[in-house]
Protein backbone atom coordinates (compact mmCIF):
# COMPACT_ATOMS: atom_id res chain seq x y z
CA UNK A 1 0.00 0.00 0.00
CA UNK A 2 1.44 3.38 -0.92
CA UNK A 3 2.40 5.55 2.01
CA UNK A 4 1.11 9.01 2.73
CA UNK A 5 3.80 11.48 1.85
CA UNK A 6 4.68 15.18 1.78
CA UNK A 7 4.13 18.16 4.03
CA UNK A 8 2.39 17.42 7.31
CA UNK A 9 1.54 13.93 6.10
CA UNK A 10 5.16 12.85 6.36
CA UNK A 11 7.15 14.33 9.21
CA UNK A 12 6.18 14.65 12.84
CA UNK A 13 8.60 14.63 15.75
CA UNK A 14 7.73 14.85 19.43
CA UNK A 15 9.28 18.32 19.53
CA UNK A 16 7.24 19.57 16.58
CA UNK A 17 4.03 18.16 18.03
CA UNK A 18 4.60 19.66 21.45
CA UNK A 19 5.42 23.07 19.99
CA UNK A 20 2.48 23.17 17.58
CA UNK A 21 -0.04 22.28 20.27
CA UNK A 22 0.80 25.43 22.23
CA UNK A 23 0.51 27.94 19.38
CA UNK A 24 -2.46 30.30 19.23
CA UNK A 25 -4.70 30.51 16.17
CA UNK A 26 -3.66 34.09 15.39
CA UNK A 27 0.03 33.17 15.48
CA UNK A 28 -0.54 30.10 13.32
CA UNK A 29 -2.16 32.23 10.65
CA UNK A 30 0.56 34.87 10.86
CA UNK A 31 3.58 32.51 10.84
CA UNK A 32 3.86 30.63 7.53
CA UNK A 33 6.61 28.36 8.88
CA UNK A 34 4.73 26.90 11.83
CA UNK A 35 3.39 23.34 11.36
CA UNK A 36 -0.25 22.81 12.23
CA UNK A 37 -1.62 19.70 13.90
CA UNK A 38 -5.07 18.29 13.28
CA UNK A 39 -7.06 19.93 16.08
CA UNK A 40 -5.48 23.39 15.65
CA UNK A 41 -6.07 22.95 11.91
CA UNK A 42 -9.78 22.38 12.53
CA UNK A 43 -9.85 25.41 14.83
CA UNK A 44 -8.34 27.54 12.06
CA UNK A 45 -10.82 26.22 9.49
CA UNK A 46 -13.59 27.05 11.93
CA UNK A 47 -12.22 30.55 12.49
CA UNK A 48 -11.65 31.30 8.80
CA UNK A 49 -15.03 29.89 7.75
CA UNK A 50 -16.77 32.57 9.81
CA UNK A 51 -16.05 34.88 6.87
CA UNK A 52 -18.80 33.18 4.87
CA UNK A 53 -21.45 34.84 7.07
CA UNK A 54 -20.22 38.35 6.29
CA UNK A 55 -21.76 40.61 3.67
CA UNK A 56 -19.58 40.81 0.57
CA UNK A 57 -17.57 37.71 1.53
CA UNK A 58 -14.21 37.85 -0.29
CA UNK A 59 -13.95 34.24 -1.36
CA UNK A 60 -10.62 34.69 -3.15
CA UNK A 61 -9.04 36.04 0.03
CA UNK A 62 -10.58 33.25 2.07
CA UNK A 63 -9.29 30.50 -0.21
CA UNK A 64 -5.77 31.96 -0.22
CA UNK A 65 -5.71 31.95 3.60
CA UNK A 66 -7.05 28.41 3.69
CA UNK A 67 -4.49 27.21 1.14
CA UNK A 68 -1.71 28.69 3.31
CA UNK A 69 -3.09 26.81 6.31
CA UNK A 70 -3.69 23.51 4.52
CA UNK A 71 -0.13 23.12 3.23
CA UNK A 72 1.14 23.28 6.82
CA UNK A 73 -1.12 20.52 8.13
CA UNK A 74 0.72 17.73 9.94
CA UNK A 75 -0.89 14.50 11.02
CA UNK A 76 0.43 12.39 13.85
CA UNK A 77 2.06 9.04 13.06
CA UNK A 78 -1.04 7.33 14.49
CA UNK A 79 -3.35 9.30 12.20
CA UNK A 80 -1.18 8.62 9.15
CA UNK A 81 -1.08 4.90 9.94
CA UNK A 82 -4.85 4.75 10.38
CA UNK A 83 -5.50 6.55 7.09
CA UNK A 84 -3.23 4.13 5.22
CA UNK A 85 -4.60 1.08 7.02
CA UNK A 86 -8.25 2.00 6.44
CA UNK A 87 -7.89 2.53 2.69
CA UNK A 88 -10.03 0.15 0.63
CA UNK A 89 -10.42 0.56 -3.13
CA UNK A 90 -14.10 -0.25 -3.58
CA UNK A 91 -15.25 2.07 -6.37
CA UNK A 92 -14.55 1.20 -10.00
CA UNK A 93 -12.63 3.93 -11.87
CA UNK A 94 -13.67 6.42 -9.17
CA UNK A 95 -11.68 7.54 -6.11
CA UNK A 96 -12.50 6.65 -2.53
CA UNK A 97 -13.74 9.69 -0.59
CA UNK A 98 -13.67 9.62 3.20
CA UNK A 99 -14.99 12.42 5.37
CA UNK A 100 -12.43 13.27 8.03
CA UNK A 101 -14.49 16.04 9.68
CA UNK A 102 -17.94 17.54 9.20
CA UNK A 103 -19.75 20.42 10.84
CA UNK A 104 -22.20 23.12 9.80
CA UNK A 105 -19.53 25.58 8.63
CA UNK A 106 -17.16 23.31 6.71
CA UNK A 107 -16.10 19.75 5.96
CA UNK A 108 -12.71 18.06 5.42
CA UNK A 109 -12.35 14.98 3.20
CA UNK A 110 -9.63 12.62 2.05
CA UNK A 111 -9.75 11.68 -1.63
CA UNK A 112 -7.73 8.64 -2.73
CA UNK A 113 -7.21 7.71 -6.39
CA UNK A 114 -5.89 4.60 -8.04
CA UNK A 115 -4.09 5.23 -11.33
CA UNK A 116 -6.65 6.29 -13.94
CA UNK A 117 -9.46 7.03 -11.48
CA UNK A 118 -11.49 10.04 -12.51
CA UNK A 119 -14.08 12.33 -11.00
CA UNK A 120 -16.09 13.50 -14.02
CA UNK A 121 -16.87 17.14 -14.59
CA UNK A 122 -19.12 18.30 -11.75
CA UNK A 123 -20.09 21.37 -9.74
CA UNK A 124 -20.38 22.40 -6.09
CA UNK A 125 -23.53 24.52 -5.69
CA UNK A 126 -22.92 27.63 -3.57
CA UNK A 127 -19.71 26.10 -2.19
CA UNK A 128 -16.11 27.23 -1.93
CA UNK A 129 -13.33 24.64 -1.86
CA UNK A 130 -9.59 24.22 -1.40
CA UNK A 131 -7.71 21.02 -2.15
CA UNK A 132 -4.14 19.88 -1.40
CA UNK A 133 -2.34 17.07 -3.20
CA UNK A 134 -0.31 15.08 -0.66
CA UNK A 135 0.78 12.22 -2.89
CA UNK A 136 0.86 11.30 -6.57
CA UNK A 137 -0.13 13.28 -9.66
CA UNK A 138 -3.64 14.47 -10.53
CA UNK A 139 -4.71 16.46 -13.59
CA UNK A 140 -7.45 18.99 -12.85
CA UNK A 141 -9.51 21.07 -15.27
CA UNK A 142 -11.70 23.96 -14.08
CA UNK A 143 -14.61 25.55 -15.94
CA UNK A 144 -17.00 28.45 -15.39
CA UNK A 145 -20.65 28.26 -16.34
CA UNK A 146 -21.64 31.16 -18.56
CA UNK A 147 -24.88 33.07 -18.06
CA UNK A 148 -25.92 32.38 -21.65
CA UNK A 149 -27.05 28.99 -22.97
CA UNK A 150 -26.62 27.23 -26.31
CA UNK A 151 -29.17 27.31 -29.11
CA UNK A 152 -30.40 24.00 -27.68
CA UNK A 153 -30.85 25.67 -24.28
CA UNK A 154 -27.96 23.72 -22.77
CA UNK A 155 -25.30 25.16 -20.44
CA UNK A 156 -22.19 26.72 -21.94
CA UNK A 157 -18.94 26.18 -20.03
CA UNK A 158 -15.82 28.33 -20.39
CA UNK A 159 -12.50 26.61 -19.65
CA UNK A 160 -10.97 28.50 -16.71
CA UNK A 161 -7.67 26.71 -16.07
CA UNK A 162 -5.85 23.35 -16.12
CA UNK A 163 -3.51 22.24 -13.34
CA UNK A 164 -1.13 19.34 -12.86
CA UNK A 165 -1.29 18.72 -9.12
CA UNK A 166 1.66 17.08 -7.38
CA UNK A 167 2.58 16.85 -3.67
CA UNK A 168 2.33 20.28 -2.07
CA UNK A 169 0.19 21.75 -4.86
CA UNK A 170 -3.08 23.43 -3.90
CA UNK A 171 -6.07 24.56 -5.95
CA UNK A 172 -9.21 26.48 -5.08
CA UNK A 173 -12.66 27.08 -6.44
CA UNK A 174 -15.30 29.61 -5.46
CA UNK A 175 -18.99 29.95 -6.19
CA UNK A 176 -18.19 32.03 -9.28
CA UNK A 177 -14.71 30.90 -10.35
CA UNK A 178 -13.64 27.40 -11.40
CA UNK A 179 -16.55 25.80 -9.54
CA UNK A 180 -17.05 23.12 -12.20
CA UNK A 181 -14.08 20.79 -12.42
CA UNK A 182 -12.83 17.30 -13.23
CA UNK A 183 -9.92 15.34 -11.72
CA UNK A 184 -7.99 12.36 -13.10
CA UNK A 185 -5.06 10.56 -11.46
CA UNK A 186 -1.96 9.59 -13.39
CA UNK A 187 -0.82 7.36 -10.51
CA UNK A 188 -1.91 6.43 -7.00
CA UNK A 189 -2.71 9.79 -5.41
CA UNK A 190 -4.10 11.31 -2.22
CA UNK A 191 -5.69 14.71 -1.73
CA UNK A 192 -7.26 16.55 1.21
CA UNK A 193 -10.05 19.02 0.52
CA UNK A 194 -12.00 21.54 2.58
CA UNK A 195 -15.43 22.76 1.50
CA UNK A 196 -17.19 25.80 2.93
CA UNK A 197 -20.06 25.39 3.54
CA UNK A 198 -20.23 21.57 3.52
CA UNK A 199 -22.53 19.39 1.48
CA UNK A 200 -26.04 19.07 2.87
CA UNK A 201 -29.24 17.64 1.40
CA UNK A 202 -30.01 20.85 -0.49
CA UNK A 203 -26.56 21.34 -2.01
CA UNK A 204 -26.20 17.63 -2.79
CA UNK A 205 -29.61 17.64 -4.45
CA UNK A 206 -28.63 20.53 -6.74
CA UNK A 207 -25.20 19.17 -7.70
CA UNK A 208 -24.74 18.27 -11.37
CA UNK A 209 -22.37 16.34 -13.59
CA UNK A 210 -21.53 17.74 -17.02
CA UNK A 211 -20.62 16.09 -20.33
CA UNK A 212 -18.96 18.37 -22.86
CA UNK A 213 -19.36 18.29 -26.61
CA UNK A 214 -16.10 17.32 -28.28
CA UNK A 215 -15.73 20.55 -30.25
CA UNK A 216 -15.93 24.17 -29.05
CA UNK A 217 -19.33 25.77 -29.34
CA UNK A 218 -19.70 27.75 -32.56
CA UNK A 219 -15.89 27.80 -32.87
CA UNK A 220 -15.54 29.87 -29.69
CA UNK A 221 -12.18 29.01 -28.14
CA UNK A 222 -12.49 27.27 -24.78
CA UNK A 223 -16.31 27.38 -24.75
CA UNK A 224 -18.21 24.09 -24.81
CA UNK A 225 -21.85 23.10 -24.85
CA UNK A 226 -22.66 20.62 -22.08
CA UNK A 227 -25.27 18.07 -21.14
CA UNK A 228 -26.12 17.73 -17.45
CA UNK A 229 -27.08 14.84 -15.18
CA UNK A 230 -27.66 14.37 -11.47
CA UNK A 231 -25.52 11.19 -11.61
CA UNK A 232 -22.22 10.21 -13.21
CA UNK A 233 -24.11 8.28 -15.88
CA UNK A 234 -25.49 9.99 -18.99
Amino acid sequence: MPKITRRGLIKSSAGVLATAMTISSSRLIADPEEPILWEPFLDLCRELSEDQFQDGWDQDSYTKKLEAVLVRLQLSDEQKTKITRDYDDRAVDFPEIRHLHYERKFMVSLVEFEEGDIIPLHDHPDMTGVILCTEGHVDVQHFDRLNETSDRDRPLLQEERSIQMKPGTTAALTVEKGNIHTLQAREFSRMIDVFTPPYNSDRSGRALYYKLESEPYQERSGVFEAMTSSTRRF
